[in-house]
């Protein structure tokens, strides 16, 4: 009652893209960060900063709209189950 489900799995779909999306940019900034000439206490405090707290935050984004899409697509199916 109430679910478009093809909108519902387009919309999960989507996220799991968006997952995908986040975990390769942060691997790009992650390589131009390591070929990008910097050195001192600054660059040491930036690169344990971007390694230690902003990429695992990225990848726990990443890791909650995984966790969002297989919710939304198991909503999906349970709906269209219930609707047969």
């Amino acid at each position: 009652q109430g679910m478009d489900v093809e909108a519902v799995r387009s919309l999960a779909q989507q996220m799991s893209a968006k997952a995908e999306e986040i975990e390769h940019l942060s691997n790009a900034l992650s390589s131009q960060l390591d070929g990008t000439q910097w050195v001192g206490h600054d660059a040491v405090s930036f690169r344990g900063e971007w390694s230690g707290a902003h990429r695992s935050q990225l990848a726990a984004v990443a890791n909650a709209l995984r966790d969002a899409s297989t919710a939304a697509g198991n909503n999906a199916n349970q709906q269209e189950q219930a609707s047969a």
